[in-house]
């Protein structure tokens, strides 16, 4: 260290003092740099990409810059450091100018820092507890409060403009600065301590793994030196001679420096969490013993409504109760984490990253045994907004026919098309404002953008219109008019590209409990009649948390089945089985379910060289990253002769005139083109841009699947049968997909443009015009995965009533993507949320429509 002060004096003729705080900023500054240089690469591709906290953390770091300017021009120019007797006068003029703006840029720039930080918190925090919202909005009142008045004491202690910036002005004309600046310095120590608090209680609470702590204990530690340096700039101040200030500031201006520096350090702390993957892998919490419980929420504490499951349905429900009536008390129960901070989740495109994340349940079917016994992966949202965190964004009302079949399988308008019609409108702020106000909403959280909306120009856009409509899928204007039908332009619930999850657009004003488990939901027998009346939690405790009017299920279509089990709800047989209680015989519990299957292939481009997918080096225009890598979706249906024959052999007995696939228009298959493609193994395909990747789904499966116990252990995933391909009809549809989509890209002229050659597995033929339903059909078994479309398990009708009322026990209901009682030929993100609208309406006794 001698060796580089002697260095930079020898240059820059500092003062002693001089060159260590030239030493001091000049490291700061690269901190500083460095922290907010990466935080904001890692977000590159955001879209904005400087949020309100980013914003005046920028801001912040420009008044450092500036800040460091100041400093330097004193330590240079004005020769700071030096004796007064041994400076001149016009430099210690100087001098005191650039004080005066150190003084004013120090009070705006950390006030900004901390802001920052206090809403990075508030979008972390606030869910958590009214206490802690009211905290952090009294901590940043504080916080402005503080950078005003060192502003304006800045400027005003001595009357500067009175006296010219005169450093020998009389010493009576000024305020009793060290007894101001201690005041300053005491509430700046204060404020630092109490945003270093305030996150935890929540840091205890959360179980998380080693690399994590060592990244929080490193905050903490951060956190700490800022009180310590400040309490003992406090000190300083206290014996510093302000008249002399020239002489002996430079401990002032190193401490406030270092403090400065690690606020932002601290402020752009979410650099660290990319870091992990180096240290260990995230962990699911199925590997933990039992979940964290909320340690403010003590056993026997009572609600009106307890809310189980904070995903896409239970976060709209919560959110609503609340706004409907403020007098209600609340509690929405997650077994997953708030992940609104999380590097991944902003950002739409990196939906992929997240899937097999600490974000994902990670469920695993049986084997499937019309799938050659494969055991597929089926991803779930485990997080405050549930699969609305991890989802790719798909906004899809469907059909008008597959709500009206709905509708009439329960004998319940209200959840036919023009009954959900209304919610549709209210919860959408649809992207295009001269749309029809009659199908559309503009007013709603949910913010809707299309392709077109979004800018992005795919280069394959025109050829893939070209190749449906050689083969009679012409192209339709409104994926959302509840007539789908044709080619289609995908709409994503994206906010210029970031993603929008349940728990940030509808405001949770409730108490939230995450990373917690409910073990069982309560229910006792009253005057003959099973009522609900709480739930206990998954903890060493087993703590029963009381529900004054109702328990709410939405803990989605794969746990909530397993929940009513485990609560002594289901089959009987079943439930005895696992020695579990029967509290109702209710023998429809985790039957009925139903999910999209769709079979992928691979397609080699005829020339990649133009930089037409993901990969290529030229694929790089950033508004090709605004969503998702597609730009329409084929919507259509399949001969229907040949579906009636698959039937007959479904059914000998049956009419397939009178069966639902036949009697109206509807969607069998879906198919979409993505500008992308990828696979590990067999065939093995490099995302280098030479590949484009398809997927024929069936929408309207007749295949049944369940939802059953694996164990009488809430940790444990249940048993998932979705069945897929069961069915002769379903297989008929994908097969007749799979025909068209060949003959869409190899047979027509734009096909024949865009596509050289299907790529598939070792010792397997491309399919070609001969190709019979045995070939089509192996295929179908190789490639089959899930759409991550689960419905069913507590259908309606059968398990709830149209009010969504578990029959036989009061208090209880379900409101999730369980109680649909038929497959819809959409993507049912939208659907869930129309439901948790009308529901809140039901349960309310409201009508906000």
């Amino acid at each position: 260290m001698g060796s580089i002060t002697e260095a930079i004096g020898k240059r820059t003729e500092l003062s002693h003092d001089g060159r260590d705080v030239a030493i001091t900023l000049a490291v700061c500054l690269f901190l500083a740099t460095l922290t907010t240089g990466l935080r904001f690469w890692l977000s590159r591709r955001r879209r904005p990409l400087f949020s309100m906290p980013e914003s005046m953390t920028l801001a912040s770091l420009l008044l450092f810059y500036s800040y460091a300017v100041a400093t330097y021009l004193i330590l240079t120019i004005g020769h700071g450091g030096y004796p007064t007797s041994q400076t001149q006068s016009w430099r210690l003029t100087f001098t005191l100018k650039c004080v005066y703006y150190l003084r004013l840029a120090y009070g705006t720039g950390l006030g900004l820092v901390k802001c920052s930080i206090l809403m990075a918190l508030f979008r972390s925090l606030a869910a958590s507890s009214k206490a802690a919202r009211y905290a952090i909005l009294v901590i940043m009142a504080l916080c402005i409060s503080w950078s005003l008045m060192a502003t304006l004491l800045s400027l005003l202690n001595c009357r500067p403009l009175s006296y010219n910036w005169n450093l020998q002005r009389p010493e009576d004309h000024c305020i009793n600065r060290n007894a101001a600046f201690m005041a300053v310095s005491i509430i700046d120590v204060v404020t630092n301590a109490a945003i270093l608090v305030l996150p935890l209680p929540r840091v205890i609470r959360t179980k998380i793994t080693r690399p994590e702590k060592l990244v929080m204990a490193s905050l903490l530690v951060l956190g700490l030196f800022v009180v310590a340096i400040t309490a003992v700039r406090t000190v300083t101040i206290a014996k510093t001679d302000f008249s002399a200030i020239y002489d002996n500031g430079k401990m002032i201006i190193i401490w406030t420096t270092v403090e400065w520096t690690v606020a932002l350090m601290i402020a752009n702390s979410p650099v660290l969490w990319p870091l992990l993957d180096w240290l260990a892998p995230f962990h699911s919490m199925e590997n933990a013993k039992s979940p964290l419980v909320d340690t403010n929420m003590a056993a026997g504490e009572q609600f009106d409504y307890i809310i189980v499951g904070g995903g896409t349905a239970g976060c709209v429900l919560a959110s609503r109760l609340k706004q409907y009536n403020s007098s209600l008390s609340v509690l929405l129960v997650e077994a997953g984490p708030d992940a609104s901070n999380h590097p991944l989740v902003p950002d739409g495109s990196k939906a992929t990253q997240l899937l097999g994340s600490e974000l994902d349940w990670t469920y695993e079917t049986v084997p499937q045994k019309h799938l050659h016994d494969r055991v597929l992966s089926n991803h779930a949202g485990k997080a405050l907004g549930g699969s609305t965190t991890i989802n790719s964004g798909g906004w899809m009302r469907g059909a008008k026919e597959d709500y009206d079949l709905w509708a009439s399988l329960v004998g319940d308008s209200r959840w036919s098309y023009h009954g959900l019609l209304p919610y549709f409108r209210k919860l959408e702020h649809h992207f295009d404002p001269f749309a029809d106000p009659e199908v559309h909403g503009f007013e709603g959280p949910i913010k809707t953008e299309s392709v077109s909306s979004t800018g992005r120009r795919y280069p394959l856009r025109q050829l893939v219109q070209e190749v449906w409509n050689s083969v009679g899928v012409t192209f339709n204007s409104n994926i959302n008019s509840g007539s789908p039908y044709g080619l289609v332009e995908v709409v994503e619930n994206r906010d210029h590209g970031m993603r929008q999850m349940s728990s940030s657009v509808y405001p949770l004003d409730v108490e939230v409990m995450t990373e917690t488990l409910v073990k069982r939901v309560l229910v006792e027998e009253r005057d003959d009649q099973k009522v609900a009346i709480g739930v206990v939690l998954e903890d060493k405790n087993e703590s029963q948390i009381i529900a004054r009017q109702e328990v709410i299920i939405s803990a989605g279509a794969y746990r909530t089945p397993q929940l009513m089990m485990l609560s002594g709800i289901g089959p009987a047989e079943e439930l005895r089985a696992y020695g579990i209680d029967v509290v109702l015989d209710l023998p429809d519990v985790g039957r009925h379910f139903a999910d999209h299957v769709a079979v992928s292939q691979w397609w080699q481009l005829k020339h990649p060289e133009k930089g037409l997918t993901i990969g290529s080096p030229t694929f790089t225009d950033p508004a090709f990253f605004r969503g998702n890598p597609i730009d329409f979706v084929a919507l259509d249906s399949v001969p229907l002769d040949g579906l009636r024959q698959a039937l007959v052999k479904d059914d000998p007995n049956s009419n397939p005139d009178e069966h639902p696939l036949i009697a109206s228009q509807r969607v069998h298959v879906e198919t979409f083109t993505v500008y992308a493609a990828g696979n590990a193994q067999n065939p093995t395909i490099a995302t280098d841009g030479t590949h484009i990747t398809t997927g024929v789904s069936c929408m309207l499966p007749t295949s049944r699947g369940s939802i059953k116990l694996a164990d009488r252990d809430v940790r444990s995933a249940p048993r998932i049968d979705p069945n897929y391909c069961a069915t002769e009809a379903d297989r008929y549809v994908l097969r007749e997909g799979l025909r068209k989509l060949r003959k869409a890209l190899r047979d027509t002229s734009a096909g024949q443009e865009m596509i050289e050659s299907e790529t598939v597995e070792e010792n397997y033929e491309p399919l070609g015009p001969e190709t019979d339903d045995e070939a089509l059909d192996d295929l179908i078994r190789r490639r089959a995965a899930t759409l991550y479309h689960p419905t069913g398990g507590a259908c309606m009708g059968k398990v709830v009533d149209g009010d969504l009322r578990v029959k036989g026990i009061d208090g209880l209901r379900v409101v999730d993507a369980s109680v649909i009682p038929t497959p819809l030929s959409t993507h049912i993100q939208a659907c869930v949320y129309a439901l948790a609208e009308q529901a809140a309406d039901i349960i309310s006794g409201v009508c906000s429509v």
